[in-house]
Formats: C-alpha cells, structure tokens, sequence
C-alpha cells in the first residue's frame, strides 16, 4: 500500500470512529426525551466450585425489565465467548434502579440460563478463577452529568481463557479467539447503552462529638449544618473517615438518620470501647447517577478478583456480628 493510500484508510477509519460516537449520542439523547428507566443488569457466574458477578447500568426506554431480556442475552452470550470452558454465565438479574427523574424503582427479573464458550479450538482450559482480565470503561460525555465527563469505571472479566494470559499476568487478544470475542462484547454493550453508576457527594462535614448511645448506636454531631441539604428523619449512605486518626471502628460505609440540623445517629448498633474524636463524614447522593460507557478498553494486563460462592447458591448460616 503507498503512503498516501495509508493516510486514506487512517483518515476512514477516523470517520467511522466519529460517526459510531456521534450515533451514540443521539441516541443518548432521543431515550432522554423518552424519560427512560436505570436498571442494574448482573451477570452471574459459576464454575470449579466457586462463582461471581458483574455488575452494569443500563439506560432504557422501557419500564419492564422483561422487555430487556433480549439485549442482555446477547450480551450474556457474547460475555461467555471470553470464558475457559470451567466457566459459564449461569443468570442475569435485571433491576429497576431508578427513573432519569431520580426517583427510585422496584421491580426484578431473573433469568436462569446457561450461556457457554461455544468456540470448537482445543486448549481453552480457564485461568485460576482469582484470574481477571481488567476493562477500563471511559465514560460518554452527557450534558446532564458533565461532572462525570472525564470519569473511569474499572471492570473485572473474571474466567479467562489459560493460553490468554501468562505466568506475568500480559494479556494476549491473538490467542483463544480473545480479542475477536472481546470486540463483539464489547460493540453489544455500546450498543446497548450500557453503562455504571457513579458516586457523586452531596455535603462533607467535619465531626465535633461522637457518643454511645444506651441502645448501641452512636450519635455525631457535626460542625456544619446539615440541612437543608440533608432531610430530617431520612437515612443516608455515607462514608467515615480520620476518626481517632484513621484506627477506629467507626471509619469506613455507614448509615446514618438525620436528627437535626447538628446530629446524626448510626442505623447499626457499633461498639467503641475508647473515646472517639476527629474525623470527617462525607454523604453521598441516594439515587446515584447513570454514566454511559464510552468506549471499554481491555487491559494488556490481567489482575486478581476474590471469588466466593457459585452464583444463585444458597448461603450458609452466619454468625451475627457487632461492628466494633
């Protein structure tokens, strides 16, 4: 091919990126005036003994999550062709999260099937199951959201296929049908608009006084008003931190009611033997905003995920326990 014929294809397939991105926004926008549904779409895995999931967001202009089943199986069977033949995607959950209004909704749909690597080569044995090849997600720029224009969602495909990842963790898309099957997944949840949900902090406070109260919960009083950004009475998912200098039970998630404008009580009962002082409490937003993916990039890298039980397993009994 000559030089100039070289810089015609570059220019082309430039073109076609532009043109796949800018659909995509249209597309993001004519759902928008549809005033579409967030759902939670988890794909659950099993295999060897041991399973997992992966979670997603999903922008629909649709109120049943039935009426997604199609999209996500699709999905579902592109997902698996990544898969060791150990491996499958064994259920899909889809949930109703909330409509683009923010306003919270109920309403699940289970879908019990197996999807397999339906791929005939040989030596398509899986990697450990704490093997994952990690997808970097860039986020689609929204007029609605711009806060979140430059974030990245980190996703972990867990069940690799052996002969794609060495003994260092490098990633090979040449080898086992990878990197063909990675863009085929990777085109239906684009397609499907498919996307994460992000965090976003509504107030930070510094805390004054922490206190036990006699039923076990424990009360905080801020130094800032709380209201009217919080509401009195509701209870809120929040995050502690530098309490006692970062070594105290209280650090970490937690939820917390609305007292007053001043104090806030913990849901849970949570045992502090020494006096707690310092730290700050940041809260987030209820109903977290959607992010549409961009693009989803695969890593030339593969990292380690913990692993539990096969999905859809029943749990074993466990011993309650006091925070503390």
């Amino acid at each position: 091919m000559t030089k100039c014929g070289r810089a015609g294809t570059r220019a082309a397939l430039f073109s076609l990126s532009c043109l796949e991105a800018s659909y995509r926004v249209f597309a993001f926008f004519l759902m928008l005036l549809v005033l579409p549904m967030i759902f939670r779409v988890t794909f659950g895995f099993a295999g060897a003994g041991v399973g997992w999931s992966e979670t997603h967001a999903m922008l629909a202009a649709a109120t049943d999550p039935g009426l997604l089943v199609p999209t996500v199986s699709d999905i579902a069977s592109k997902r698996a062709q990544m898969l060791g033949t150990e491996f499958s995607v064994v259920a899909i959950r889809i949930a109703r999260y909330a409509d683009n209004a923010g306003a919270r909704a109920r309403g699940v749909k289970l879908v019990k099937q197996t999807w397999v690597n339906t791929s005939t080569q040989l030596n398509l044995n899986a990697e450990p199951a704490q093997v994952a090849l990690m997808v970097r997600g860039d986020s689609l720029a929204s007029p609605l959201n711009p806060q979140f224009d430059a974030n990245e969602n980190q996703t972990f495909l867990g069940g690799p296929i052996d002969i794609c990842v060495d003994n260092a963790g490098k990633v090979f898309q040449n080898k086992g049908g990878l990197g063909a099957a990675f863009a085929s997944w990777r085109s239906a949840m684009l397609t499907a608009g498919m996307g994460w949900l992000a965090s976003q902090t509504i107030l930070d406070v510094p805390i004054t006084t922490i206190t036990q109260n006699t039923n076990g919960t424990v009360q905080f009083a801020s130094a800032n008003a709380l209201l009217p950004t919080l509401t009195q009475g509701q209870t809120y998912k929040a995050r502690i931190r530098r309490v006692n200098g970062g070594n105290s039970p209280l650090n970490g998630e937690i939820l917390l009611t609305c007292d007053d404008n001043e104090f806030l009580t913990s849901y849970e009962i949570i045992g502090i033997a020494l006096t707690q002082t310092g730290g700050r409490i940041r809260f987030y937003k209820q109903v977290a905003p959607f992010v549409q993916y961009g693009d989803l990039i695969l890593s030339d890298f593969a990292g380690n995920h913990k692993r539990g039980r096969p999905f859809g397993s029943k749990p074993g009994r466990a011993r309650k326990r006091v925070r503390g």
